[in-house]
């Protein structure tokens, strides 16, 4: 019985330095437990502020490169705005071009068809000069005959 009661005592106390030990664990575990918990609290506060900068960043340089773009879109706007009232300015100015080549080609028209008649006329007139030509040559030879024949007789006055 004296070494039952021994090795009952004994079990006792390794059961209890294994249950102080066990408590000692279990402290250490809560504390653990508890460090861990901080950390994941820490890691989504973390996680959240990192999303928040990210977010912020992401918008800082999309506001940027959007007033950058607007930027460059209100120069092109600008240049076509220009460009645009260029070609209005060109279309007014061949339309003028266009109606003064239509005045031109009245007037070359006119011209052939007045040419024409200046050169029918002008035909008229060299064959007007022709036959003044020959009739002074008619004269010519008709008062060279009168002359030859007055000659030829004596006067009858």
């Amino acid at each position: 019985m004296e070494s039952l009661k021994k090795e009952l005592g004994e079990a006792r106390a390794l059961q209890q330095e294994m249950l102080s030990e066990m408590r000692d664990s279990l402290g250490m575990f809560s504390t653990i437990r508890e460090d861990l918990s901080k950390e994941v609290y820490d890691f989504k506060l973390l996680k959240a502020q990192l999303q928040k900068k990210l977010l912020d960043k992401f918008e800082e340089e999309l506001k940027q490169e959007l007033t950058l773009n607007m930027e460059v879109l209100r120069k092109d706007i600008s240049d076509y705005e220009e460009m645009k009232n260029s070609v209005k300015e060109m279309l007014k100015k061949t339309e003028l071009v266009k109606q003064e080549m239509g005045k031109w080609l009245d007037i070359s028209g006119s011209i052939k068809a007045a040419d024409f008649e200046l050169h029918r006329f002008a035909r008229q007139l060299q064959q007007a000069d022709s036959e003044k030509l020959e009739l002074m040559r008619k004269i010519d030879t008709l008062e060279r005959l009168v002359s030859k024949m007055r000659r030829g007789m004596p006067a009858m006055h």
